[in-house]
């Protein structure tokens, strides 16, 4: 039986003593290969964590697939994604094919084809001839990509080139070996998470037809005017997702192929849903070709033609099939928390605890599996893994995972913003004052939070956090509080100061006050006798005397239910 061991899946990296230099980073992974070969996967983890810190590739690669996998560790689809990225982000081919493969399938990220097909083709551009092989599939069967047999044929003979060369390094790594050169660790941790068919067959397979591609190119021929060969009208293909797939949201994207015949910027692709025309609620995005249609809260059929100049295309039709939650199911727990201390900017100074405070939060929250939660998922983004664009990922993959029956937390810890007109801004990786497009405003906010299926518990530690929530401050800030009233249905706001002060830095707290507040809130600082969990209202005002505790009465935090939704309990207690 796998050892398996609680970590908590925020950890990202664990201390080690200063005098480590030098050759730490591949010791530590030479013992992690080692346990691992073992089959001591939960010591095997300890170690990966410990070379990751010392930005070794490999232990990056393998912390996410032992995450993917829960070997040695609870089994995190996002703590997976989280180190895919990481290894991906330093050209790390296998990881680059596996983050590929999470944005295919929405595993610890949101569900993006065109991710997954850059992911993928830059892995295969990099040498990795899984993805070679993969993306021969893709181009012959027409997944993801145009047919195209031509492509497909230069790929599948890179791979056979790749896997030479593969064959001609192991033949000689084993000759060196038997001179008695010292062995070397060859764990190859990849090898059963993701085989190329698992992208590659997530369609049916379809009969090959003749493209431009593969037919011989015609001698070019001036036509006399008046007889130019009469254009085809259009042809279109439904990409993903596959006949019959499973949703649980209000918007689906679908990705389609187009053949146009030279008319494509010309060419506009309608959608229906159950024969009914989807004119008010598609939108599509021609460089991608995409597009993202509403769908009711049922199952449904979801058709798409093309029409242009010359007339219309046969249309293409998928069942779509609502996913349900059965009344009394558990639910699940979501959180994105984020923590942002180095700005990357002199402009903003380094908040030093904002990174733990995110990670102290996360720790807390994944404690909560069981409680009464069936699964509890965590996000985490720190630094320069936390900038506007990913933050927007984390927003969409709420959107994409959450169901009515669930629970979404969201934190911040880091500089807020408030400009001239009382607008609220985090302050991301990247971000700065003057270049408040690089920022995730309020508007970017309540965007987002319009689409997240589920209750929303958004807690911010940030200076001028109170721009976000106060009604009385402008007009500008009082819209955004009716917007919420308006538009998003179970949303409860805790911000750390009812004024314009940050939340104080203070090495004895080990946290801001508010934070420090909120961290010991979920590990049981407010549990009265006889509580059963924590209610919404018992952590309100846990927050409002402990904070005004810790900082002397100097900073209130700020409490709103802009719905004037029902309290509830977060979590209940452990027995």
């Amino acid at each position: 039986m796998t050892n398996r061991i609680i970590i908590p899946t925020i950890i990202a990296f664990l201390s080690l003593s200063a005098f480590a230099q030098g050759d730490m980073g591949k010791e530590y992974l030479q013992k992690a290969n080692a346990h691992y070969s073992e089959g001591h996967y939960d010591v095997a983890v300890g170690y990966y964590l410990k070379a990751a810190e010392f930005d070794e590739v490999e232990a990056m690669f393998n912390l996410g697939y032992a995450f993917y996998n829960g070997e040695g560790i609870v089994q995190s689809f996002p703590s997976a994604a989280m180190w895919f990225k990481r290894a991906a982000n330093l050209q790390y081919p296998k990881a680059e094919y596996n983050l590929a493969f999470c944005y295919m399938n929405g595993k610890g990220v949101p569900c993006d084809y065109e991710k997954a097909l850059n992911l993928l083709t830059t892995s295969a551009n990099h040498g990795f001839s899984q993805a070679q092989m993969t993306l021969a599939e893709c181009y012959e069967r027409g997944i993801l990509v145009e047919q195209d047999m031509e492509e497909s044929l230069r790929w599948k003979r890179m791979a056979e080139a790749s896997l030479q060369a593969q064959a001609e390094e192991k033949a000689a790594a084993a000759e060196a070996d038997a001179t008695g050169n010292p062995p070397t660790f060859d764990v190859t941790l990849d090898g059963d998470l993701h085989e190329r068919q698992d992208i590659a067959e997530q369609t049916k397979p379809t009969e090959v037809t003749p493209t431009k591609a593969t037919q011989e190119r015609e001698p070019l021929i001036v036509y006399a005017p008046g007889m130019e060969p009469k254009r085809k009208p259009p042809v279109l293909k439904i990409l993903y997702p596959k006949d019959q797939s499973f949703f649980h949201t209000d918007q689906v994207k679908i990705k389609y192929q187009l053949l146009a015949d030279g008319l494509e910027d010309s060419t506009r692709v309608i959608a229906m849903v159950d024969a009914v025309r989807n004119a008010d609620g598609s939108r599509t995005v021609r460089q991608a070709n995409t597009v993202e249609v509403d769908v009711p809260n049922r199952d449904c059929t979801v058709t798409l033609y093309a029409q242009n100049s010359v007339g219309n295309s046969e249309p293409v039709s998928i069942r779509l099939i609502r996913e349900n939650v059965a009344q009394g199911d558990l639910p699940r727990l979501f959180c994105v928390a984020i923590g942002v201390g180095d700005y990357h900017d002199d402009k903003l100074p380094p908040l030093k605890l904002s990174t733990k405070d995110a990670h102290d939060f996360a720790e807390a929250v994944a404690k909560k599996r069981g409680l009464p939660f069936s699964d509890v998922q965590v996000k985490l983004l720190t630094d320069k893994e936390a900038t506007r664009s990913d933050i927007f990922e984390a927003m969409e993959w709420l959107q994409q995972e959450t169901t009515p029956n669930d629970i979404c937390l969201f934190f911040y810890a880091g500089h807020g913003y408030r400009d001239e007109k009382d607008r609220f801004y985090f302050m991301p990786y990247g971000g700065t004052t003057d270049k408040l497009y690089n920022c995730f405003s309020a508007a970017d906010f309540k965007n987002m939070a319009d689409d997240i299926n589920c209750k929303l518990i958004v807690f911010t530690d940030a200076c001028y956090s109170a721009a976000l929530f106060e009604g009385n401050r402008s007009a500008a800030t009082t819209h955004f509080i009716e917007q919420l009233r308006r538009t998003k249905n179970g949303m409860l706001l805790y911000a750390s100061s009812a004024s314009d002060t940050k939340s104080k830095e203070d090495p004895s707290w080990g946290n801001g006050a508010f934070t420090k507040a909120l961290v010991a809130a979920f590990n049981g600082g407010a549990r009265q006798q006889f509580d059963e969990g924590l209610s919404t209202q018992q952590l309100e005002l846990y927050l409002y005397k402990e904070v005004r505790r810790l900082t002397n009465f100097k900073q209130t935090p700020i409490f709103i239910n802009p719905n004037g939704m029902e309290h509830f309990n977060l979590f209940t207690y452990d027995e």
